[in-house]
């Protein structure tokens, strides 16, 4: 159960990600997705998706959004604050107005996946906008590959 103040706060989230799903380019499929990532420090970034006529080219909507926040600072200001990579992200809000499934796909999983596995997914159930979903990353993603120890055989092979 959500707290009055997260689910307020999640709700304003998955607002944000319904406003960038308006900003979709989908001439191919016509299915527009959004997404909002709130950060550690409060900050929200929104994505769309923008398809490509290759398909695999496409960005998803959480790509849009996790690039975003990157590369606006968030990473570096959590990095400054103590944080790591696996908790500068809070939670992500996905919205696709002719979906019925507000969970990212298995690829957008994965790569969020690197960012920590502890997030908050959020969605609302359907096309019954009163009920609010949360997920942890960790749930959709069972058996993930294990980042902590991803990074520390890498920071062990300098």
């Amino acid at each position: 159960m959500l707290s009055k103040r997260k689910e307020a706060q999640y709700r304003a989230l998955i607002d944000a990600a319904k406003a960038a799903s308006e900003l979709a380019y989908r001439p191919y499929s016509n299915y527009n997705v959004g997404a909002a990532i709130l950060t550690f420090d409060g900050q929200i970034y929104t994505g769309c998706n923008v398809e490509n006529c290759g398909y695999t080219q496409t960005i998803h909507a959480e790509q849009t959004a996790l690039v975003k926040a990157i590369s606006e600072g968030a990473l570096k200001r959590a990095l400054e604050a103590g944080r790591t990579q696996l908790t500068f992200i809070r939670a992500i809000a996905v919205y696709a107005p002719k979906g019925s499934d507000p969970w990212p796909c298995c690829n957008c999983r994965q790569t969020l996946n690197e960012f920590g596995l502890d997030m908050d997914v959020i969605g609302y159930a359907g096309t019954d906008e009163s009920r609010v979903l949360v997920k942890k990353l960790r749930v959709l993603i069972p058996h993930a590959f294990p980042m902590e120890e991803v990074l520390a055989s890498v920071r062990a092979g300098k």
